[in-house]
């Protein structure tokens, strides 16, 4: 076995671990749990097959080859953990029988429970040997079937999610774990064959590449499942970060929308918490900011004189952004002078587009950025310094 191969199982085992303690909450959230618990089986399964972890299981209980023993119990454990991830990233969307709910853990009972009466009644010379003899034949056919109907039912569940997945991130992930779980089917056939016939060798190495590769494509593809969350989150938290100025700025000249004191710069840095909510929450704001300037302050003539300025810009694809940016800012101007409300009926083709769903927030985001980039320009600022849009103050006597 070339000498990289252990190193490479050390850097997986490294990034497992890692993983695990930076994803620790998701034991107490049900949809990722499943992901977090293969893992901790995987990670636990590289210590266990450590020699001096055999021998001190064998010297602790006095029972000869009870460290396989442990290392075959968590084995199947890795096995029925995955199907049990696959099943319950397919009940996310589909409706799920409820004996396929359930078959992860009873295959894995049943197993369990076989492979210590197996391991019981069968001599210990005979156990986890190269070849199957005597009892142990019936632990070897058990252990491949059951290896079997738990490889291809993750498998072709990790199929079907990775090649119509929307995120790139978990379709890589899906994928990963598709052609983890796949590889798994002919190292279980090589190990069959290898129980039950005189295997030439070069058998035996086919059999662990296939299992190598089962271990890192399945610790790679959890672990970018299990990571997403916190990638996510972070992106939510990044994009909130950006929409902070427009949104203060806005929120400041619409005091009457304010239901909670808007946080300071440095709380809000240090806020993670629910990252899409507030984001979308951010995003409401802003808009319910620009539609209450419209509807109070905006004029007919405002309107028409914010579009004249854009079309003098000279910028025919930034025109109606630009526009909008003028008349926001010169509404803005009056809700901070005090001014009093104009309440015109006008129409909405001014309003900036809106894009409200997850799916399109990052465009929606793209376009207020843009739309603050415009307040700030010179040429904005110059028309709202400009324009006079609002009608005469009545003279009293």
């Amino acid at each position: 076995m070339p000498s990289w191969v252990e190193t490479l199982r050390g850097v997986i085992l490294f990034i497992v671990w890692t993983v695990l303690v930076l994803r620790i909450s998701a034991l107490w959230r049900s949809p990722q749990r499943p992901v977090w618990v293969v893992l901790l089986v995987l990670a636990t399964g590289s210590l266990m097959i450590q020699a001096p972890v055999g021998r001190w299981f064998d010297d602790t209980t006095g029972v000869a080859k009870a460290g396989e023993l442990s290392v075959a119990l968590v084995a199947l454990t890795d096995f029925a953990a995955v199907w049990w991830f696959a099943v319950a990233l397919h009940r996310a969307g589909h409706a799920t029988p409820v004996w396929l709910r359930r078959a992860p853990a009873v295959s894995a009972a049943v197993m369990a429970a076989l492979a210590l009466a197996f391991f019981a009644v069968t001599p210990a010379p005979d156990r986890f040997g190269a070849q199957a003899h005597g009892w142990w034949a019936g632990y070897a056919v058990a252990w491949i079937t059951f290896g079997l109907v738990t490889a291809v039912g993750a498998g072709a569940l990790f199929w079907r999610h990775g090649i119509t997945m929307r995120s790139p991130v978990l379709r890589l992930s899906m994928l990963a774990l598709a052609v983890g779980t796949t590889a798994e089917v002919p190292y279980l056939v090589i190990r069959a064959i290898r129980w039950f016939t005189e295997a030439p060798p070069t058998l035996a190495l086919v059999g662990f590449w296939c299992s190598f590769s089962r271990f890192v494509l399945v610790a790679l593809g959890c672990s970018l499942a299990a990571l997403e969350p916190l990638r996510k989150a972070a992106l939510y938290w990044y994009r909130r970060q950006r929409l902070y100025g427009l949104w203060m700025l806005l929120r400041q000249a619409t005091p009457e929308l304010v239901v909670i004191t808007p946080r300071s710069r440095t709380a809000d840095v240090l806020t993670f918490t629910n990252a899409w909510e507030q984001l979308h929450q951010r995003v409401i704001d802003i808009r319910d900011s620009i539609t209450f300037l419209h509807d109070g302050w905006a004029s007919p003539q405002l309107l028409r004189e914010a579009s004249r300025k854009a079309a003098e810009a000279g910028h025919r694809e930034r025109e109606r952004l630009l526009a909008a940016a003028c008349w926001i800012e010169a509404t803005r101007r009056d809700a901070l002078a005090g001014s009093a409300k104009l309440h015109h009926e006008l129409d909405k083709d001014l309003l900036p587009e809106v894009h409200a769903s997850e799916s399109t927030v990052h465009r929606e985001i793209r376009h207020l950025l843009r739309l603050h980039r415009a307040l700030r320009t010179r040429t904005v600022h110059a028309f709202a310094d400009s324009v006079q849009h609002r009608p005469p103050a009545t003279a009293t006597s």
